[in-house]
């Protein structure tokens, strides 16, 4: 993860924001706070970030 904090799903190349998929992609998830991962708002791969 760069400075910004976009990162770039390593399965489909989308390149998003973590707090764009925390809001969308990971709001249901009770660790969406502490977690290392992330999860492509696009495709749904999780990978860490």
């Amino acid at each position: 993860m760069n400075k910004s904090g976009i990162v770039k799903c390593p399965r489909c190349g989308f390149e998003f924001d973590v707090s764009y998929a925390r809001v969308t992609s990971c709001r249901t998830c009770p660790l969406s706070v502490s977690c290392e991962g992330v999860k492509c708002p696009k495709c749904g791969h999780e990978f860490l970030k």
